[in-house]
């Protein structure tokens, strides 16, 4: 039986066993960085959309002044807003995927940026297919 300190070093120098063959930054990365990129950066657009989209509260200047409020949402805005939601949903989809394939060492990881915005846009389009019809 060996002793526990011979079991310990030769599990440190199994790395060692294997080299690195990546050389580089790898292309798939990059994409995968770019489809991350553009997925947050056409989510600041969809956020400026849903908040122009949104009914405006009724204040007391404007009570006092007797200007009109529209109580509804701004379906229009809203709808453009879907369709950049469905776009970020597919981007982060395809860079999940990428980053599926690209995970084959116990080194790589999920870019976690990716899960968030896919489910953000998830969550949002399926918010707009459940309640868009009420919202008008």
């Amino acid at each position: 039986m060996e002793d526990w300190r011979k079991l310990a070093a030769k599990s440190e120098r199994y790395p060692e066993k294997f080299s690195e063959r990546r050389k580089g930054s790898d292309p798939l990365l990059s994409i995968i960085s770019v489809f991350s990129l553009v997925s947050w950066l056409l989510m600041l657009p969809i956020l400026v959309l849903v908040q122009q989209a949104k009914p405006q509260l009724e204040t007391f200047l404007d009570r006092w002044v007797g200007s009109e409020i529209e109580p509804t949402w701004d379906l229009t805005l809203y709808r453009y807003a879907f369709y950049l939601m469905l776009v970020v949903l597919v981007l982060s989809f395809i860079g999940l995927v990428l980053n599926a394939f690209r995970r084959r060492r116990t080194t790589d990881s999920w870019r976690i940026n990716l899960i968030v915005i896919f489910l953000l846009s998830l969550s949002g389009v399926i918010y707009y297919l459940l309640y868009a019809k009420t919202l008008g």
